[in-house]
């Protein structure tokens, strides 16, 4: 699916010039300015690279004038121009699209999320004690979704649970791919690295390096700019096992997810119900646990929490 916002043109440029500036056609006539007539020869430029011959055969049109396709995108507050391609793997050509931030500001401004969000079969988003569980993902076991798209385009990120769980995320390191080629990305945390690693090999999967200046966006929008790794997959590999192995889909999420919410609900209450340095404990209410629960975790709550529910070989077994 391409992207609304593409835009394609012709441009012209000089290859003269020692800098080149591309210049959108106009539809008007062009026969006036000096590049479409004979008057070529008065140009510095053009002069200065032309030989004799050239000259003296001088045509309509100058023999330097660059023509060519070109595509930009219309939602960027600058036009930049780049060769028009037809290659698949362009972010712009492909679903990839939805996951770009400019799409979801001008496409989604109020955050309803994109149209490929799944829903239930009256076409609204399931949620989870307010958190969304797009049905159109798969899930990790330690929380982390995939997306695969039908040109083969893959998206990796943390859900909406951790997201919830974080309310926010100070920093993230992307680590280089390991041996089997499952992509890791560590977030800092309140002080706290926690090295989140989808179980699922992805090969040559490149990081969404934006994070590095914007980590907020991992908490604030997990399931659209906040993703962590893309990568592509042939289109006859899509639909095979390896890539969904020990995932859970879409349709069992809401399930899982729920089953998710009372455990956390019970590790935290376990938490306030331990005695603290001054021997106070504090009854359980049986409130539901708030968005942003790790600030409120001593460190060594949080790494406890962490292992618990999103180191992957804690949440492997558990699913098992």
């Amino acid at each position: 699916m391409e992207c609304p916002f593409l835009r394609d043109t012709r441009v012209r440029s000089c290859g003269a010039s020692s800098f080149r500036k591309m210049i959108v056609e106009a539809a008007s006539d062009s026969s006036s300015e000096r590049c479409s007539s004979s008057k070529w020869v008065d140009c510095p430029a053009a002069s200065a690279r032309s030989t004799n011959a050239q000259r003296a055969a001088a045509g309509t049109s100058c023999p330097f004038v660059r023509e060519s396709e070109v595509e930009f995108c219309s939602a960027a507050p600058v036009q930049q121009f780049i060769p028009a391609s037809t290659a698949l793997l362009s972010r712009c050509k492909s679903d990839g699209h939805l996951y770009c931030e400019l799409y979801l500001v001008h496409a989604d401004p109020a955050g309803s999320r994109r149209p490929r969000t799944g829903g239930n079969a009256n076409g609204a988003m399931p949620l989870v004690d307010g958190i969304p569980v797009p049905q159109h993902l798969a899930y990790a076991p330690n929380h982390m979704w995939l997306d695969v798209a039908e040109d083969g385009v893959c998206h990796v990120g943390i859900d909406g649970f951790l997201a919830r769980v974080l309310g926010s995320v100070d920093s993230v390191t992307f680590v280089a791919n390991r041996k089997n080629g499952c992509p890791v990305a560590v977030l800092n945390v309140h002080g706290v690295d926690l090295q989140m690693v989808f179980p699922n090999a992805l090969q040559r999967a490149s990081a969404n390096l934006y994070l590095r200046t914007t980590p907020e966006k991992i908490a604030e929008d997990p399931y659209g700019a906040g993703w962590l790794f893309e990568a592509y997959v042939p289109p006859l590999a899509v639909n095979g096992e390896a890539l969904r192995a020990g995932l859970i889909p879409g349709d069992r999420a809401v399930t899982w997810m729920r089953s998710e919410a009372e455990r956390l609900n019970e590790f935290v209450h376990e938490c306030a119900s331990r005695p603290g340095p001054d021997g106070v404990s504090y009854v359980a209410d049986g409130g539901r646990v708030g968005p942003g629960i790790a600030s409120h975790l001593e460190r060594e709550d949080l790494i406890t929490l962490f292992n618990e529910f999103f180191a992957p070989q804690s949440s492997w077994r558990r699913s098992g």
